[in-house]
């Protein structure tokens, strides 16, 4: 075992750790459980630089300890930083809990081979039930990089377990002398720094998209700005925005709301406005906040009529939604469909702002769908709010 080893891997993982606790600072969520992972991995690789006078037992005990500590906090820090749900923490609970078992079973047996199998084991299947747990989860610009690494760290765990019949024999106190501790100091190093890096490129990441979020999305609703839906909308084919509808949303007296129950409730009816869209919202549609208490919806390969209809499942739920202490509020809205030769969604906005001025004009709370800029609706296009069945009844 090279001494020089013996110094360089623990201070190698505390250095990524102390980077990470510094980027925990930008609100990174997953920052404060990489510092967790990699500062318990260096408490576990400094464990045979401590002095003699510590028992050996003692030393080996705690350093697989702290490495089913680090490896939990990994798993954490993906688990986050991919979106994943806490349905297998148990799992890996009971993992760590028996790969301390084992381990500590090989110290007090003085089996280095035991020893060592359990923790490298223990440690691959912390590593590898985060990473498929959330392996349909949506992947950003980079994460494929953490994935193949942490895939790497697994391998490399594993083939230690596979070979340890030829990698250690003996008691712990053989253990320094070993093929293993080679093994084990030169893999550390190379696939431990990949690890390092590709965590820490996961977390700038993040920093980098909260900051995109935070410029294209309103940050009262969470729902797109106008920026952000210029974008949106952007990235959309020619082909679907020709044959797209849209909606203008508007609360009705908001002015009233404020003025009577403070700002502090025109905020939260705002908000409720927003969660009732995106929680009806199709997958391929869009959703903005297009300024103060108004709302832009984006449908694809719909209609104006199947627009409207969606438009009067959101009237007759954000209704249901609201009430005490300010009771019922309503809203309204103008819907129109982008017409085949139409270059851009802008004409589209503008029938729909004229079908909302004529829903506001002709007694709030109901929908509009505006055909054309020069002609107004029909009777048969102005969506009254009795003429349509709750909710249940449009799904």
């Amino acid at each position: 075992m090279d001494d020089r080893f013996t110094f360089i891997l623990p201070a190698m993982q505390a250095t990524f750790g102390v980077t990470a606790v510094m980027a925990g600072r930008w609100q990174v969520p997953s920052a404060w459980w990489w510092a967790g992972g990699f500062l318990g991995c260096a408490s576990a690789f400094a464990m045979p630089t401590l002095p003699a006078i510590i028992p050996l037992e003692w030393r080996a005990a705690v350093a697989t300890v702290m490495f089913v500590a680090g490896f939990l906090c990994f798993g954490e820090a993906m688990r986050i930083h991919f979106g994943g749900r806490r349905t297998w923490m148990t799992l890996r609970i009971s993992i760590a809990l028996v790969t301390v078992t084992g381990s500590t079973a090989g110290v007090l047996l003085d089996n280095l081979r035991l020893h060592l199998a359990m923790s490298d084991l223990g440690c691959a299947l912390l590593m590898a039930v985060p990473l498929v747990a959330t392996r349909h989860r949506p992947r950003r610009t980079g994460d494929q990089a953490l994935i193949l690494v942490g895939w790497a760290v697994v391998a490399d765990c594993m083939m230690r377990v596979a070979t340890i019949r030829w990698l250690a024999w003996g008691g712990l106190a053989d253990f320094a002398a070993s093929p293993y501790a080679i093994l084990y100091q030169t893999t550390g190093s190379l696939i431990g720094t990949g690890f390092a890096m590709a965590a820490l490129a996961s977390i700038m990441i993040s920093v980098l998209m909260r900051y995109r979020d935070w410029a294209i999305c309103d940050p009262l609703t969470g729902l797109l700005n106008r920026r952000g839906l210029d974008e949106a909308l952007a990235a959309r084919d020619q082909i679907e925005r020709c044959c797209s509808a849209l909606i203008l949303a508007d609360i009705d007296h908001f002015k009233t709301v404020n003025d009577r129950f403070g700002h502090h409730r025109g905020d939260e009816i705002i908000a409720l406005m927003a969660s009732t869209i995106e929680d009806l919202l199709p997958r391929d549609g869009l959703a903005a906040r297009y300024g103060g208490e108004e709302f832009l919806i984006y449908l694809p390969h719909v209609t104006a009529s199947d627009a409207a209809a969606f438009a009067e499942m959101v009237r007759h739920e954000f209704a249901a939604r609201t009430g005490s202490p300010s009771g019922v509020i309503t809203a309204s809205f103008g819907v129109a469909a982008a017409l085949t030769g139409e270059a851009t969604l802008a004409p589209a906005i503008r029938r729909a702002d004229q079908g909302l001025y004529r829903a506001k004009h002709t007694g709030r709370n109901r929908s509009v769908i505006q055909v054309t800029m020069d002609e107004g609706p029909s009777p048969a296009l102005a969506v009254p709010p009795e003429s349509l069945p709750p909710r249940a009844a449009l799904a």
